[in-house]
């Protein structure tokens, strides 16, 4: 009995020795975590898998040139700001750059139309922080900016205000300045990375500041300061060296009509025109020409004067060219206007625009100076 004893202890020990430890179970460690994923872009969720290059966007000329239409004749491009611009669907904002030694930034950069003296829409650092604080509201939307560097000026000057407004901090800077129509990222790359702005400048751009891109390296435009209808749609402007059918293009898609004031052709925008040329069948019959004409591609940018004549006009040509559903809400500060269907989106002037190139000088009253100034410059851009 005394050994069976035994054996059985001897048996229960080494069951003990041979049966493994199980450790208490462990939580899991956290996975990292995720950015999250665009749903929507540019207002579309079919949107957010296209290229940058592949949407098209609808551009306000002189974005900072904002007043009436009377004060066309006064270098005025716009009636509504750059923040109602952006609210209104405005995705392309285009600015001409001036050294102002009188200027408020500490660039010395201010935006003004052809000369300071002309049309003086405020310093770079003033606009770039309005930009700024809608892409910081609106981070599913990609904006482009295009400066027109009228005075030469290096891009590390331009890149100071860009950093002293953390504007910097959300524009694409790709590893290469150049990037073929097909190499762009998508939509919603852009954005779940941060980056929601892109820059173009149209001289001047260098690797020391890596996200203000060469614009005629990587777009191509048609004639501006266009007198007549239909619009020309040739190769313009382009970088030498270039291929057009490897880049995008932007379409200038406003009228002007001229006056000679001292033996000088004076370009201003055509406001008895506007609400024809802001329509949806104009810009469609434009831009259909465009593709036709370069390889069956819409164009990426299509840039207008006062776009909010025609209540939403633009944006209907814009849906349209993206295959998307246009959605008719308040533009500016009119009421809410357009169709969703194919109508003509030609809107109504509302009177606004019915002075004639020959009643210009009638209207500029103390302008008068102004408008010399503007002379003294040759022509808007």
């Amino acid at each position: 009995m005394l050994a069976f004893t035994h054996l059985f202890s001897a048996t229960v020990a080494l069951t003990s020795a041979l049966t493994p430890v199980i450790a208490a179970p462990q939580p899991f460690s956290a996975a990292p975590a995720l950015a999250p994923r665009a749903s929507v872009c540019n207002g579309d969720a079919s949107l957010c898998s296209r290229l940058y290059s592949n949407v098209t966007y609808i551009g306000a000329h002189n974005s900072y040139a904002v007043g009436t239409l009377a004060g066309a004749t006064t270098g005025k491009n716009q009636e509504q700001d750059v923040t109602q611009q952006l609210n209104d669907g405005i995705r392309l904002l285009q600015v001409q750059a001036h050294r102002n030694t009188n200027s408020t930034g500490a660039s010395g950069i201010d935006l003004c139309h052809s000369s300071c003296e002309l049309e003086n829409g405020g310093s770079l650092e003033s606009y770039l922080t309005k930009v700024n604080s809608w892409l910081a509201a609106n981070p599913n939307d990609v904006v482009t900016l295009l400066i027109v560097n009228a005075d030469d000026q290096s891009a590390s000057t331009f890149g100071g205000a860009f950093s002293s407004t953390g504007i910097s901090s959300r524009a694409y800077s790709p590893s290469s300045n150049v990037i073929a129509k097909s190499s762009w990222p998508t939509l919603s790359s852009l954005i779940d990375s941060g980056k929601n702005l892109v820059v173009f400048i149209d001289n001047s751009a260098d690797a020391s500041v890596p996200y203000i891109l060469p614009h005629f390296s990587n777009t191509w435009e048609n004639p501006y300061d266009q007198t007549s209808v239909p619009f020309n749609c040739s190769i313009d402007r382009i970088n030498s060296g270039s291929s057009a059918s490897n880049l995008m293009y932007l379409v200038n898609h406003y009228l002007d009509s001229t006056f000679n004031l001292f033996g000088t052709n004076v370009y201003v925008p055509n406001t008895a025109e506007l609400s024809t040329t802001n329509s949806l069948n104009s810009i469609m019959t434009d831009t259909n020409n465009c593709a036709s004409m370069h390889g069956g591609s819409w164009p990426t940018f299509v840039l207008t004067d006062f776009y909010d004549v025609g209540n939403g006009s633009v944006f209907q040509a814009a849906a349209r060219m993206n295959g998307v559903q246009y959605v008719a809400k308040a533009i500016g500060n009119a009421t809410t206007g357009g169709s969703t269907g194919s109508g003509s989106g030609s809107g109504s002037s509302t009177g606004r625009g019915s002075s004639s190139a020959a009643s210009k000088l009638g209207m500029m009253g103390s302008g008068a100076l102004a408008l010399i100034a503007l002379v003294a410059a040759s022509t808007l851009v």
